[in-house]
């Protein structure tokens, strides 16, 4: 938000993101073999801000788009892990 507050010539005085989720991992309790995955992703922000209301939603929009992480979540990707002990590579 504070990279594109300028755009929108919304000044932030505070801001805060409360980031919770939600998860199944049943597998790490050794109770079935389903894989931990995020079944839920929920950002509480809160804004601290003289801006006009509408000025201030246009920001979080943008910077939602914006947001690698968030885009990563909605789009699943591949994910790989090269692992390696003491310089030599684990299979």
């Amino acid at each position: 938000m504070a990279r594109f507050a300028p755009l929108y010539d919304v000044e932030i005085f505070d801001a805060k993101a409360d980031v919770r989720a939600t998860f199944s991992n049943t597998e790490k309790y050794g109770i079935d073999d389903a894989p931990a995955y995020f079944e839920q992703v929920t950002v509480a922000l809160s804004i601290d801000s003289p801006a006009p209301t509408s000025s201030v939603a246009a920001l979080v929009a943008h910077a939602e788009r914006a947001c690698h992480a968030a885009q990563s979540l909605r789009h699943p990707i591949p994910v790989t892990l090269a692992a390696t002990l003491n310089g030599v590579a684990l299979e």
